[in-house]
């Protein structure tokens, strides 16, 4: 008997440490574990094989025999800089659960020319992608500005394989995550970059009016920066072909390279001007006229040229003009301009900025979170600073008057009295409008605060259901249309699950309306959990009646979905002033592949139909129906 035990023991133990069957073990095709407990968000990094594919022809099949080729990565992070190749990269997701994993693998690169993703099990392709900035932001199967590609990852071993081709920079910095974390995330990193956003926009349209007001062409040289850098940030992250031209495919290729010659521009444009170089140093003048002008033509190229060409072009050109603005600044301050000391700062923290990205372009250094906001972090800093810079200027300039006043003062001590009533009116004047703009700009931004949660709290209301809080009717309506274009582009099923408590009408009349509340909340809050698939929709749809939108799931799973949440409600229990109250439901189905012709007022009512045949046979029971 002993000897049984510790055979037994012996293989259990043999079989919790063996890899997953089916699961190759190379270092060059990885495996990572996955079940429904986590991780919520896993970093791909270099730990995943790599294949370069020179003539850009390589077909799935073709790369899956290439045995030799497959080689690990070696670099610090997957980013292979500016490169003509086409590249594969293969991993491997081990499902530990029983059942199927919903999860997002997220590509955070938003201009990559061609991005295909192939999904497979065993030897057959389950899901697979092409997408890409060459073509309209619609075709993506997650409206998100990077590349996020759903997969349904089967019981045991997935293999992952994604093909990259770009005129740009080749980056797979390649994160897994869980549906719901990833909108969180998302979400948290949208407020961030609307942060970004925001403070490039408020000091766009505070240094407009100030020009408007002072007419100082260095104002309008520093709006016409940020506003051009602020746009090829928004381009560079994806934001502006998600939200401002996502079908203007041609313009989005190069609008990049658009921007960043702008701001290199207007870069030279307000150095010369500001740190009045033409008479100061002709020749640092003539240097920077000299690269205004290469960023003038190559604005204008970047219309024509290649994007391939262009963006490298950018890429030599912002780090020289940068360093050039900066040192002049440095000569300038040194040689006693005091108004220069926080342009050299701005200039300076910008420097480091563009370094970390190019050199993170390039691939010399890995790409993480702060290379990849390193620019947002650099433009924040110069920006305000820059802001700073011109007012520093205007009160040097303002001193050195008021010097110059005191000297004239001096010889005529008539003048002397009005001339300083007159710079203490002035000041007074100047210090109570800032403190008025000040004041009204609180106002309206606490007015505008104000209107925005209120909207929230209006949105937030207008699409859930009091009582049990879940989502209403118009919820549901508005929902359902959205799965449903989607399940008709991805040539898919959508079923629909009508549901209706059984003589509700008599619980009421027996044991009160509250009664009643009790029984909605209890089979609301027993469907909740059950229905927490993303795509999938749960709503109180009227009364008594609860309705459920399922994505992916055809008839057969529709039908035994809804047998299991008819035996759910015959089992719950909801206690009231001491009594248990029992109750039963019915329900009725109906499953298609949404057609062109088809409407939601057509499902919905075949399901009624459905429904209304389970009440006829007796409750308590699920029927189906088909759309005619």
């Amino acid at each position: 008997m002993l000897v049984k035990c510790l055979a037994l023991l012996l293989c259990a133990l043999a079989l919790a440490f063996a890899p997953p069957a089916g699961a190759a073990t190379s270092p060059s095709f990885p495996v990572f574990e996955l079940d429904a407990d986590g991780p919520q968000r896993l970093e791909i990094g270099t730990r995943m094989g790599v294949l370069v594919d020179s003539s850009r022809a390589l077909t799935l099949q073709q790369a899956r025999t290439q045995a030799n080729g497959w080689q690990t990565i070696t670099r610090q992070s997957p980013n292979f800089g500016f490169t003509q190749d086409g590249y594969w990269f293969r991993f491997q997701l081990h499902n530990r659960s029983a059942k199927v994993l919903p999860r997002f693998l997220e590509l955070p690169i938003p201009f990559l020319d061609d991005v295909r993703l192939y999904h497979l099990v065993g030897d057959a392709v389950q899901t697979q992608y092409s997408l890409g900035d060459e073509q309209p932001f619609a075709q993506r199967a997650v409206r998100h500005r990077n590349f996020v590609m759903p997969l349904q990852l089967a019981p045991g071993n997935n293999e992952i394989y994604l093909r990259l081709v770009s005129s740009g920079t080749i980056e797979a910095p390649l994160r897994v995550w869980d549906p719901v974390f990833f909108h969180a995330a998302s979400n948290d990193e949208n407020l961030a970059q609307g942060a970004v956003i925001g403070i490039l926009l408020i000091m766009v349209v505070y240094n407009l009016f100030v020009f408007a007001s002072t007419r100082d062409i260095n104002y309008l040289f520093y709006v016409c920066f940020v506003a051009s850098y602020m746009l090829f940030h928004l381009t560079l992250t994806g934001h502006t072909f998600a939200h401002l031209w996502p079908n203007a495919v041609r313009w989005n290729s190069f609008a990049i390279s658009t921007f960043a010659a702008g701001a290199a521009m207007f870069t030279c444009l307000f150095t010369n001007s500001f740190l009045k170089l033409r008479s100061f140093s002709r020749p640092a003048s003539y240097l920077v006229c000299s690269m205004m002008v290469c960023s003038a033509a190559l604005l204008v190229l970047s219309f024509v040229v290649p994007y391939s060409l262009s963006i490298r072009i950018v890429a030599a050109i912002t780090l020289p003009i940068t360093i050039t603005a900066l040192i002049l600044g440095y000569w300038r301050w040194w040689r006693g301009a005091r108004f220069a000391r926080f342009y050299c700062l701005a200039w300076t923290a910008i420097l480091i900025g563009i370094t970390v990205l190019n050199a993170s372009k390039f691939g010399w250094i890995p790409t993480n979170i702060w290379t990849e906001n390193a620019s947002q972090i650099g433009i924040v800093l110069l920006v305000v600073l820059l802001s700073f810079t011109l007012a520093d200027r205007i009160n040097n300039d303002r001193t050195l008057r008021l010097n110059a006043q005191a000297v004239a003062l001096d010889l005529e001590r008539k003048a002397r009295a009005s001339q300083a009533a007159l710079i203490r009116a002035k000041e007074q004047a100047n210090l109570d409008l800032e403190q008025r703009v000040l004041s009204r700009t609180n106002d309206l931004n606490a007015a505008m605060e104000q209107l925005s949660q209120a909207n929230a709290r209006l949105q937030l209301l207008s699409t859930t259901d009091g009582l049990t809080q879940i989502g209403n009717r118009a919820y549901f309506d508005a929902a359902a249309i959205t799965e449903m274009r989607r399940a008709e582009r991805q040539k898919g099923h959508l079923s629909i699950i009508l549901l209706d408590i059984d003589h509700f009408k008599a619980i009421n009349d027996t044991f009160g309306h509250p009664a009643g509340d009790a029984c909605l909340r209890a089979l609301a809050d027993m469907l909740r959990p059950r229905i927490d698939r993303a795509g999938d929709i749960l709503a109180r749809y009227g009364g008594e009646e609860f309705v459920i939108a399922l994505t992916g799931v055809d008839l057969a799973g529709t039908v035994t979905l809804a047998e299991e949440l008819r035996k759910a409600t015959d089992r719950l229990r909801v206690e009231f002033d001491g009594k248990p109250l029992r109750f039963t439901a019915s329900f009725g189905v109906v499953s298609v592949v949404p057609q062109a012709a088809l409407s939601l007022e057509d499902l919905v009512a075949a399901a009624d139909r459905a429904l209304y045949a389970a009440k006829h046979d007796g409750r308590n029971c699920v029927r189906h129906a088909s759309v005619t």
